[in-house]
């Protein structure tokens, strides 16, 4: 804790944010923490780093100029849900942690950070597309011939992530399909599924869905207590988000 705290000191801008997260309502100590150190204790490591990881994500969302709010709020807010019901997943799970799947969650859609703010005629052309016709945009990239799938794989290639989030990040719209990490991919596809279910509740029933489910060994029950806890989940990412913005 004191090696994450000297860290955080460096960083004023994320020093403000941990003492903000600490006094606010949903740590129930609104206004009664003064130092970093006692935020850190209230706050609890795990959740600290969390709590940092996001704020880091959010820098990289707000380092492109031509991200308008609302599509940072949006690109944020499904990362950081995506991380927070993978790692409810990821609990029961004897091969992964729960900080891998929320890093994993966190980063699986990081390539359609880079086309949103290096390619951003693309990108919008892409989402207007996707909009009009009533489908997801992964299924107007495969007409385009690039897709946030494979910028994201190359961008974790070139940052030297290991395989698993590579092949996160590349097949977790098509799990079937990674070469390895599979469980890890499944998961995620899962946790993705899950979000955009308020979207399109189609999701939580389609075949690669249940075949995830079955090859996760996830139970019907299990599944509906994720969709529950997936509706818990929304507030807290609302609230984080203006904490963290």
């Amino acid at each position: 804790l004191k090696e994450l705290e000297r860290i955080i000191r460096y960083d004023q801008g994320l020093s403000a944010r941990v003492l903000r997260i600490a006094n606010s309502t949903f740590y129930g100590c609104r206004g009664q923490t003064h130092t970093l150190t006692r935020a850190l204790v209230l706050i609890g490591f795990e959740q600290a780093k969390r709590l940092c990881l996001c704020a880091m994500l959010l820098e990289l969302f707000s380092s492109g100029r031509v991200l308008d709010p609302s599509e940072k709020e949006r690109l944020w807010k499904h990362a950081f849900a995506t991380a927070r019901i993978a790692g409810e997943i990821a609990a029961k799970r004897p091969w992964t942690t729960i900080e891998e799947a929320y890093l994993l969650g966190l980063l699986h859609d990081i390539g359609q950070l880079v086309m949103a703010v290096y390619f951003p005629s693309h990108y919008r052309a892409i989402r207007d597309l996707a909009t009009h016709r009533r489908i997801f945009t992964w299924y107007v990239e495969a007409e385009y011939g690039v897709s946030h799938n494979m910028i994201g794989k190359w961008v974790a290639v070139k940052w030297c992530l290991p395989e698993v989030y590579q092949r996160v990040v590349e097949y977790h719209h098509h799990p079937e399909e990674s070469p390895s990490c599979k469980s890890e991919v499944r998961m995620i596809h899962l946790a993705n599924a899950l979000v955009l279910s308020h979207e399109s509740p189609a999701l939580l029933t389609d075949m690669d869905t249940l075949n995830c489910c079955r090859d996760l060994f996830i139970t019907d029950e299990e599944w509906s207590s994720y969709q529950e806890k997936m509706n818990d989940i929304w507030p807290e990412v609302d609230q984080f988000w203006n904490l963290l913005k």
